[in-house]
C-alpha cells in the first residue's frame, strides 16, 4: 500500500500540462475570454492546428468550401466546439507511452465516454462542452498509475482478466483507485473546482453532499459506453439508466434512443481525427 499523497511527491514524474491547453481550461470560467486571442495562441501548435481543421472538414461538419485556418474552424466549429477539440487533443499528446498498455483504446473508449456525455447533456441542464471536457479527463488517474506504477498496474491487468473488478483490484493494490488520483492529479494541475468535482466523485456521485452534475453524466456514459461495447441495444441501455441519476439530472429521455449510434459514431471519427 502506498499513501496517494506519495505518488504525488515526485514532480519531476507527473506530467506537465502546455501553456494553451491550461489556458483553455481557464477559460471555461472566464465569460471575458477573447475567442480571437484564443484562436490565435491555438494557430501557433501546429500539430493541434491540423487536428482542429480536420474536424472542421470531417463528415460530420462539412459544409461548402474546406476550411483552411483555425479562424474558419471557429467560424465553422464555434469556439466552445474548437476548445473541447483541442483540450482533447492537447490531454491525449501529454502522457508518455508505456510498453504494456494499449493507449490507443484508451483514448478511443475515452472518446467514446465524451461523446456520450456530450450528448447526454443536451437533455440536461449541463453546458455540454463541461460535460464533454470533464468526461475527457475522467480516466487520467488510470494513465498516471500506468505511467507511475507500471508492474503494479501489469498485476492489476491479470487481476481483471481473471474476473476481478477494476476498483477493487485498484484498491488492494494500492489502497486507492483511479478516480482520486485523478483528482488529485486535476488539482495539481489547478483545474477549477468544476474539473476537479466531476473526476473525483464519478463512481458514486449521490453519496456526496452536493453531487456533481458533470460527475453523474461521466457516470451514465461510462455506462452507456459498456453496456453498447457489450451488445445491448440503445433501449435497453436508455431504459436501464439508473433513475436516481437521471432523475437528479431531471434528463430527459425523448429522443435518446435515436441519437444514440450517432454519439457512438462522434466518438469514433474523433479517435481516428486524433489518432493520426
Amino acid at each position: 500500500m502506498i499513501e496517494l499523497s506519495q505518488l504525488f511527491k515526485n514532480v519531476k514524474q507527473l506530467p506537465v500540462l502546455p501553456i494553451l491547453l491550461l489556458e483553455l481550461m481557464e477559460s471555461f470560467s472566464d465569460e471575458d475570454a477573447r475567442v480571437e486571442d484564443i484562436a490565435k495562441k491555438i494557430g501557433m501548435d501546429q500539430s493541434i492546428s491540423a487536428k482542429v481543421i480536420r474536424m472542421a472538414n470531417s463528415a460530420a461538419y462539412r459544409r461548402g468550401k474546406e476550411v483552411e485556418s483555425i479562424e474558419q474552424a471557429v467560424i465553422r466549429l464555434g469556439f466552445n466546439q474548437v476548445r473541447s477539440i483541442v483540450v482533447a487533443a492537447t490531454l491525449s499528446n501529454v502522457f508518455p507511452d508505456t510498453p504494456s498498455f494499449d493507449k490507443n483504446k484508451f483514448w478511443q473508449d475515452t472518446f467514446t465516454t465524451a461523446s456520450i456525455a456530450k450528448a447526454l447533456a443536451k437533455h440536461t441542464n449541463v453546458n455540454q462542452e463541461t460535460a464533454f471536457t470533464c468526461a475527457m479527463m475522467h480516466n487520467i488517474g488510470e494513465l498516471l498509475l500506468q505511467i507511475l506504477k507500471p508492474e503494479e498496474c501489469s498485476l492489476i491487468a491479470m487481476a481483471i482478466e481473471a474476473g476481478e473488478p477494476r476498483l477493487s483490484a485498484q484498491r488492494e493494490t494500492f489502497g486507492f483507485d483511479y478516480s482520486q488520483v485523478g483528482a488529485e492529479l486535476a488539482k495539481h494541475w489547478d483545474f477549477s473546482i468544476v474539473f476537479c468535482d466531476a473526476i473525483e466523485q464519478q463512481l458514486d456521485p449521490l453519496s456526496y453532499e452536493t453531487p456533481s452534475k458533470a460527475a453523474i453524466i461521466i457516470r451514465l456514459s461510462v455506462f452507456a459506453s459498456f453496456a453498447w461495447g457489450a451488445g445491448l441495444p440503445a433501449e435497453m441501455i436508455v431504459a436501464r439508466f439508473p433513475a436516481t441519476l437521471t432523475d437528479y439530472l431531471n434528463l430527459n429521455k425523448n429522443g435518446l434512443v435515436d441519437e444514440f449510434e450517432s454519439m457512438i459514431e462522434a466518438g469514433k471519427e474523433l479517435g481516428r481525427l486524433m489518432s493520426h
